[in-house]
């Protein structure tokens, strides 16, 4: 039992340490470090507990006549959209029907503890995070502590120590909590948990749960409301760039850089050539494009600067038009999701002309084509808004 309760102790400690060094990063997503005072919260609950040994499974009496009441206060933080862990102050209210449970524990006594728990959201973890759902399933575990009192929130033995040869034993807890958000710093739980204790915590050294378990078995029910500590309490998904597209970019700054060195090679004079006169020449539009991250149809900062040369360009050419034309890449989604993928590409980037460069409306064409077409051999570049300038 001691190098069990070591080994979650341990866990639990490397958790918390591993939360802090790596923090942020859900199901293959990452998002931007919050302050160490961020997505802290309290909680403050009450609700019932249910001892189970078999004695008390045996004996004569009422499930109503075996409830006692429990209240807890905790304070957790969120390190991710999937993991949390948290501290749990509780005490309550036990009583036995066990006729076996005798003084100085008594058929009914109170108790005080606590435990500390690694929670883990499977709603985000396994689906998608959303700051703004309502309803998540968080199991939980961790190990605890309970000392025992009477009836009268005293010491059984109170000849000795505080500690010493009195009733108390380490817990180990499971759970679920049920948690409804009401507003981003505000949300109900109900909670059902499950902890086991030291056979002989209720007095009586039998069978625990069971004829093969030693343990003895609390069931717990609480509700209660929590509260956000300030600070911020949601998390941001970083806007990171493909790699494809980050090494042509490379590619193209490596090939310029090997031009310029070239250029910085030639002589710094050349032999006297009749003057030129000036020719005045027509602007002439370079194709931009703005790729788009997988599944997404949000211009990133990196790619604006498409958007306003094309902008500038038609403001200083009154007659031009130009044509947007988005696509989707071939190997993610349906062609389905990608036609619609690829029309709200295609409008996102006719919004940012319309309403950051205020480019008008009626000079704009917009068409989309999902993954019907691929301009580019690249799977990843087809992720991509083209515009096409008459």
């Amino acid at each position: 039992m001691k190098k069990f309760s070591l080994l979650l102790f341990t866990a639990l400690v490397a958790f918390s340490i591993s939360a802090q060094e790596v923090q942020n990063v859900s199901q293959g997503t990452v998002y931007l470090k919050n302050k160490g005072s961020d997505n802290w919260y309290i909680g403050l609950g009450g609700g019932t507990n249910l001892y189970m040994t078999k004695g008390e499974s045996d004996a004569d009496a009422s499930f109503g006549d075996r409830l006692g009441w429990m209240g807890q206060l905790e304070i957790g933080r969120w390190n991710s959209p999937n993991w949390g862990a948290r501290l749990v102050i509780d005490g309550g209210h036990i009583k036995h029907v066990n006729t076996a449970v005798t003084a100085p524990f008594g058929p009914e006594k109170n108790w005080v503890g606590g435990h500390v728990d690694i929670m883990y959201n499977i709603i985000n973890a396994w689906g998608t995070y959303n700051p703004d759902r309502v309803y998540s399933l968080i199991p939980y575990l961790g190990i605890g502590y309970m000392y025992g009192l009477d009836n009268d929130w005293k010491r059984p033995n109170p000849d000795n120590g505080l500690f010493e040869s009195q009733n108390q034993t380490l817990t180990y807890n499971v759970g679920l909590i049920n948690n409804f958000q009401i507003s981003n710093s505000v949300a109900i739980f109900v909670e059902l948990g499950l902890r086991l204790a030291d056979a002989g915590f209720d007095g009586e050294t039998g069978p625990g749960i069971g004829e093969n378990i030693s343990y003895d078995g609390i069931v717990t029910g609480t509700a209660g409301i929590k509260f956000g500590l300030g600070g911020k309490q949601d998390f941001t998904p970083a806007e990171l760039m493909d790699y494809n597209l980050i090494n042509d970019l490379n590619s193209q700054i490596n090939r310029l850089r090997a031009e310029n060195e070239q250029l910085r090679q030639r002589p710094e004079s050349c032999p006297e050539c009749p003057e030129v006169q000036p020719t005045v020449t027509e602007a002439v539009y370079v194709p931009n494009v703005v790729f788009f991250r997988i599944n997404s149809s949000t211009i990133d900062r990196g790619q604006q600067v498409s958007v306003y040369n094309t902008a500038e360009y038609m403001k200083a050419n009154d007659s031009a038009k130009v044509n947007i034309v988005a696509y989707a890449d071939r190997q993610t989604g349906t062609p389905e999701y990608n036609f619609a993928l690829s029309e709200r590409r295609a409008r996102a980037v006719a919004d940012a002309l319309i309403n950051d460069h205020g480019i008008n409306s009626d000079r704009i064409s917009i068409d989309w084509k999902g993954d019907t077409e691929q301009p580019y051999a690249e799977n990843d570049w087809n992720r991509v808004a083209i515009f096409f300038v008459d």
